[in-house]
């Protein structure tokens, strides 16, 4: 996660010209890396405190592979935009908006969501554990309502007509 910052940070130094995403888009984005990122931590740091039992220990794995997963997707999303926002050529920020919004969004949207379900999963096959049903909760908050409405608002910017 650092080192994607580090690259949006060097990339903000360049000269700037109107482009179809921003800054703003670009740390909208890495906010919500950053919440996935500390959600995945409490995950990892509940698990190293679980008893050696090999049933929690799956579950909790499973949800914190499903968070590094949807972690991972997004930090691709993040670099391709900074990226576009830095490319000196109208021609090659087209090429990565058209990537972009034809390769990376609708696949990553519907991915979250798996993701997303996968944690709830969880929860619905522990029904009596109050921490799996935060964590439904909580993935529904960061991936369901903040991530997908994100990548489908940077979809709808990408694809407008552009002059």
């Amino acid at each position: 996660m650092r080192l994607v910052l580090a690259i949006v940070l060097v990339l903000a130094a360049f000269p700037v010209r109107a482009t179809v995403l921003d800054d703003h888009d670009a740390s909208r984005l890495a906010d919500v890396t950053e919440a996935i990122q500390s959600f995945e931590d409490e995950v990892v740091s509940a698990l190293h405190h679980l008893p050696a039992d090999a049933g929690q220990l799956e579950s909790y794995s499973y949800v914190k592979l499903n968070l590094e997963a949807a972690h991972e997707r997004l930090n691709n999303i993040l670099m391709q935009v900074a990226f576009s926002i830095y490319m000196e050529s109208p021609v090659d920020e087209s090429l990565i908006l058209t990537v972009i919004h034809a390769q990376l969004l609708p696949p990553s949207r519907n991915y979250l969501i798996e993701k997303k379900d996968a944690i709830a999963s969880m929860a619905a096959t522990h029904p009596s554990n109050a921490v799996f049903a935060a964590y439904s909760a909580r993935a529904n908050a960061l991936l369901g309502d903040r991530a997908v409405p994100l990548l489908d608002e940077l979809d709808r910017k990408i694809g407008a007509p552009r002059r």
